[in-house]
């Protein structure tokens, strides 16, 4: 009989620890179908960047964190929306709740710059802790009411070239066979 509770003991034990073994990620991507995370600032336009958590929990309620450029960035911030409920601005400090327990992906936000043709050479927008956490903030990860940190927090490059590699056209025209 104590063997079983014992058992039965580890056993929660282990579930529980394993629902809470997920990875967390922010993302920011410059297309709609959330798949390009780099983008070119070479004419004046209007751009929208999406902020998406990922991650491989059963969900969360929403998350805290500010948006930053690096130096030789020229884009200026128009706004954010959101179809959750918002509270601050992403260059500064932004609090997003999701209002439930939401699987991921989340689109979390989407925010308007105004792009001039001039940022530098791989320039980035980096998502950050807010000035007040010591970092990215979700305050219910894994819906079992548990603050949880973001780790893993992907930028958007601007300007960066993309990698090629050397080719003959016999390999370009065996793709096709």
């Amino acid at each position: 009989m104590r063997y079983r509770i014992w058992l039965s003991l580890l056993l929660i034990l282990s579930v529980t620890s394993s629902a809470h073994a997920g990875y967390w990620e922010l993302h920011i991507y410059s297309d709609a179908t959330l798949t390009d995370s780099t983008i070119s600032d070479d004419s004046p336009r209007i751009v929208n960047i999406y902020v998406v958590e990922k991650g491989s929990f059963r969900g969360a309620t929403g998350v805290r964190f500010a948006i930053e450029p690096t130096p030789g960035f020229t884009g200026v911030w128009l706004g954010d929306t959101t179809t959750h409920f918002k509270v601050g601005n992403s260059p500064t400090d932004v609090a997003v709740g999701y209002g439930a327990c939401i699987p991921p992906p989340i689109l979390v936000l989407t925010m308007s710059y105004q792009f001039f043709g001039t940022s530098s050479p791989c320039s980035e927008l980096r998502v950050v802790p807010p000035a007040c956490c010591s970092g990215v903030v979700a305050p219910d990860v894994d819906c079992f009411f548990a603050e949880g940190q973001i780790t893993d927090l992907r930028s958007l490059r601007v300007n960066c070239p993309v990698a090629t590699e050397p080719t003959t056209w016999g390999k370009v025209k065996s793709l096709y066979r």
